[in-house]
């Protein structure tokens, strides 16, 4: 049986083929989580003009030496839809055809709406702190995801020039994403300095005073914490798909294909462009400072058309 041509009831035969397909690729939201080590304001050696007048209250503070890891937020990202495209070259045989295919889906720009204490509690002690006029905000622009897969095929024979089919696949995937972040926090005029006006009982005994309280205070008002980074990684990933060929010549046809695929869990390292308008380092006032950035339920569908052509 000739599986793409017009001779559909003649004798079995076997050969290669190439193909295309252009369509819709709808990515389902993105559910992220961030995950890092923050220590508090007070702990920046550069939000002193002298650091070694506080010194000793930085490094008697815990707080300041806390090098764990914890949960800072989780969001989800309305990814949407875009273009998807693709190539595939193959062999038949029979009713059994093996496929090596390229895919590239590009849903467009994923939003989230404000960062709130609600649904980031690791912002919780600090949600007094930001901006009323501009919240915190995250994005993530530029998604795209491009996959090399090999798939699997079974074609049912109809006797007609229409060949249904159904097929499998699995391989490896390329995602990137451009994420961004941005954390104001108040002004003296928005009240910033009266978040937490003096030194709790706590932090005194561990040698904070008043001026270098109120110093670093002031300082941190109306900074920015933000970040404008690409994210990528290479995902595991595998497909369903189903579609139907209809044979123009006994060398072309083309057809509509519907697919279902999904990928294991992306993860980066996310590095800020500043922090508390200073240079992108923690507190220590020298060390790249960055977030762990997760992305979990990373999968799309598609409806796509297209055309093979058999040699």
């Amino acid at each position: 049986m000739a599986v793409f041509g017009l001779n559909m009831l003649s004798v079995a035969h076997a050969g290669f083929y190439a193909g295309a397909d252009i369509g819709l690729g709808d990515v389902r939201a993105l559910g992220s989580s961030v995950t890092g080590h923050s220590r508090p304001t007070r702990c920046d050696v550069l939000m002193y003009s002298d650091a070694t007048r506080p010194s000793a209250a930085i490094a008697s503070d815990p707080a300041c030496r806390n090098l764990d890891i914890k949960s800072k937020w989780n969001s989800r990202f309305d990814a949407g839809s875009g273009l998807a495209a693709g190539l595939q070259v193959g062999y038949v045989r029979d009713r059994i055809r093996f496929e090596l295919e390229f895919m590239q889906v590009e849903p467009g720009s994923a939003s989230h709406p404000i960062i709130t204490a609600s649904t980031h509690p690791g912002l919780a002690s600090k949600d007094r702190e930001w901006s009323e006029t501009e919240p915190p905000h995250e994005w993530v622009s530029g998604l795209r995801i491009r996959h090399y897969f090999a798939n699997l095929f079974y074609d049912f024979a109809l006797g007609s020039r229409w060949t249904p089919y159904v097929g499998l696949g699995a391989g490896w995937a390329r995602v990137q994403m451009q994420y961004k972040r941005r954390l104001l926090r108040k002004t003296e005029a928005e009240g910033y300095l009266g978040v937490a006006p003096e030194v709790p009982e706590v932090q005194r005994g561990y040698g904070w005073d008043e001026d270098s309280w109120l110093e670093w205070r002031s300082n941190a008002a109306g900074t920015l914490s933000s970040m404008d980074t690409g994210l990528s990684d290479t995902l595991f990933g595998v497909q369903l798909l189903a579609g139907a060929d209809y044979a123009l010549t006994d060398h072309i046809s083309v057809g509509m294909k519907a697919r279902w695929a999904r990928f294991d869990d992306f993860r980066d390292r996310a590095f800020y462009a500043r922090i508390r308008s200073h240079e992108p380092v923690d507190v220590d006032g020298v060390t790249p400072f960055g977030d762990q950035v997760k992305m979990d339920d990373i999968e799309y569908r598609a409806v796509t058309v297209g055309f093979k052509y058999r040699f």
